[in-house]
């Protein structure tokens, strides 16, 4: 008989002062839709600068450390650059979640069929052209072109999810109002929960009151 081997895995997560957000999808394309997450009842931008993208980004394991402080030093340089590239990852962030909301059940304007996937090949389109996705100083590449960096390996990302290979199964957390997006790989049954120690244990709470109360007794004399 063979020993049975216990390993704990180590999540990433990436901590701002905004809190900290743990990287569960399993793929950083879905983690990089999740940075747009619900703490507290409150929707919560993970990304509110440049500098929050490029940091992000060393957990999520898109950018290297070295490539994440070349990006940043840069970003003070280039402050127009940065703030442009930033804003084109918000608008890329955008039409990704609504692909993938639609692709959930989520709601579609009659006659909008389509859209959202031809405005997520729009900002990809837009992400990817120009220099090489792999991009140093050394190679001679205009200082200011690095700074989209980030940008540019969030696009090859989700290009990556969608195209290679296609059809993997991507599911959506029923925790309310979590509704993170993650990569199911359950082979027995469908994930229900972005993590069961979080909206998991959450929905068991819940359940197990709402069975407490459906099952009291109420005394006819009071």
């Amino acid at each position: 008989m063979k020993p049975v081997r216990h390993t704990t895995a180590v999540v990433p997560a990436y901590t701002s002062s905004l809190g900290r957000i743990r990287m569960l999808a399993g793929d950083p394309a879905l983690d990089f839709a999740n940075t747009l997450h619900w703490r507290d009842e409150t929707l919560v931008d993970f990304l509110p600068d440049y500098w929050s993208l490029a940091e992000w980004s060393l957990p999520a394991a898109l950018l290297t450390q070295d490539e994440t402080e070349l990006v940043t030093a840069h970003a003070s340089l280039f402050v127009d650059v940065s703030a442009a590239a930033h804003a084109m990852t918000i608008a890329l962030r955008g039409a990704w979640r609504d692909v993938l909301s639609q692709a959930h059940g989520g709601d579609q304007a009659p006659g909008r069929e389509g859209a959202a996937d031809a405005k997520l090949r729009q900002c990809l389109a837009a992400a990817l052209v120009g220099p090489s996705l792999v991009m140093r100083a050394s190679d001679g590449v205009p200082a200011e072109n690095l700074v989209l960096l980030p940008l540019r390996r969030i696009a090859l990302a989700i290009a990556s999810l969608l195209l290679i290979p296609a059809g993997r199964r991507i599911g959506r957390c029923e925790g309310d109002p979590c509704g993170g997006y993650f990569l199911d790989t359950s082979r027995s049954k469908p994930r229900r929960w972005c993590s069961m120690d979080t909206c998991g244990n959450r929905a068991k709470v819940r359940g197990f009151r709402h069975r407490m109360r459906a099952d009291a007794v109420v005394d006819p004399k009071n």
